[in-house]
C-alpha cells in the first residue's frame, strides 16, 4: 500500500530542491490552483501560476540574502483524508541552514495535497511563522491573516 507520508515527503523534497535551484516552473507545476498560503500575519490567495511566482521569487531571494545553502522540510505526519483517498493532510517542520548553522528557528507548516491526473499537487499551506521573516508571501495586495473562507478550502479539496 502507498504510504501518505512517503508521498508527502517526496513532494516536499522535490519542491524544496526546485526552490534552491531557482526552478520556479517546477514549483508552479506542483500546485493546484486556486490555492493559498497563510502565515501568522498574512494570507495570500493564489488564483493561478502567475500570481504565485512573485512569492516564490521573493522567498528564494530572501534565501540568497541570508546565505541559505540548505532547505529541509521534514514530514512529521501525513494521512489520507478519511473521506477522500485523493487528498493527503500533513504537517512538516521547516529548516533553513547556512552551512551547518540555522538561519531561522524551525517552524511547522500544515499542507494539503490532492491527486489530479495521477499527480499529487499542493493545495494550500498554513505556516506557523511570520511573513516578515521570510517573505513567503509577496503580492500586490496581501490580505491580513484571517480564517480562510470555507469556499476557498472546498475549492482546494475538489
Amino acid at each position: 500500500m502507498i504510504c501518505p507520508k512517503d508521498i508527502y515527503q517526496a513532494h516536499l523534497d522535490k519542491a524544496g530542491q526546485a526552490i534552491l535551484d531557482y526552478d520556479f516552473s517546477t514549483v508552479l507545476d506542483m500546485i493546484h490552483y486556486p490555492s493559498f498560503i497563510e502565515t501568522d500575519d498574512v494570507t495570500l490567495r493564489i488564483p493561478d501560476r502567475e500570481s504565485y511566482l512573485p512569492s516564490i521569487k521573493s522567498l528564494r531571494d530572501n534565501f540568497a540574502k541570508r546565505g541559505v545553502t540548505a532547505f529541509y522540510r521534514i514530514c512529521r505526519e501525513a494521512v489520507f483524508a478519511h473521506d477522500n483517498p485523493d487528498r493527503i493532510e500533513g504537517i512538516h517542520e521547516v529548516y533553513a541552514l547556512s552551512g551547518a548553522s540555522p538561519v531561522l528557528d524551525p517552524y511547522l507548516t500544515q499542507m494539503s495535497l490532492i491527486l489530479r491526473d495521477r499527480k499529487w499537487l499542493g493545495a494550500g499551506l498554513r505556516s506557523a511563522t511570520s511573513n516578515k521573516h521570510w517573505q513567503l508571501v509577496k503580492h500586490p495586495e496581501p490580505i491580513k491573516a484571517s480564517p480562510v473562507p470555507e469556499t476557498a478550502l472546498k475549492e482546494t479539496q475538489t
